[in-house]
């Protein structure tokens, strides 16, 4: 009998407005699962209180970055707001190399990025998920953004007008869920990662 094929290990992409729950998610399906890893990218905004250098981002000067893209050292990269963000190509080749698992949350932008590179034949090629969280409503989004005590409600309507653009673009996602509470949410992105994991098509390359 023929020996049954090892899991590929995948990237997933978990987008959405912020305020969303898609940070949660990533972290959560980290934490309960062996073998997953979130993507630690790179920004130009400062560190928020308890975040960490390369544990949370990599954080770098606007002169850093610069020299980054000069490099091609990006996978993508995008500005979001009033700063960039950018996902190294060594960080994600590496992992996957290894047979580990890949989730990170990124923008629209980048996901675009993401999916023109796995047209390309890149490695993700074969390992890309993309997903789509979306907000029940703007009213509740509104909310959730205030509980966080993270912005302002100057940036809080920003990122509302934001999210309306975003939204617009969940039927180019391979999945999307209406966001409810955070153990559904869970359970859905799970039995997502679960089912792609074992799907032919990526068993057999």
């Amino acid at each position: 009998m023929d020996t049954f094929p090892e899991d590929i290990a995948l990237l997933m992409i978990i987008a959405g407005p912020a305020g969303s729950g898609k940070s949660t998610l990533c972290e959560r399906l980290i934490q309960e699962n062996e073998n997953v890893e979130r993507v630690v990218t790179c920004t130009t905004r400062p560190p928020r209180e308890g975040e960490v250098q390369g544990v949370d981002y990599f954080y770098l000067s606007e002169e850093e970055f610069d020299r980054k893209i000069e490099e091609g050292a990006f996978f993508e990269w995008a500005k979001v707001h009033a700063n960039r963000y950018g996902t190294l190509r060594s960080v994600i080749q590496e992992k996957l190399e290894q047979g580990i698992d890949l989730v990170m949350n990124i923008d629209i932008q980048g996901v675009e990025n993401f999916r023109q590179a796995a047209l390309e034949g890149t490695l993700i090629g074969q390992r890309l998920v993309t997903l789509f969280v979306m907000p029940t409503d703007f009213d509740d989004l509104r909310e959730r953004l205030r509980g966080r005590g993270q912005d302002d409600e100057a940036e809080i309507e920003r990122r509302l007008n934001t999210a309306r653009r975003e939204v617009k673009e969940w039927d180019r996602f391979d999945y999307a869920i209406v966001s409810k509470t955070r153990d559904e949410d869970y359970g859905a992105v799970r039995s997502i990662w679960q089912a792609e994991k074992r799907r032919v098509r990526r068993l057999l390359g």
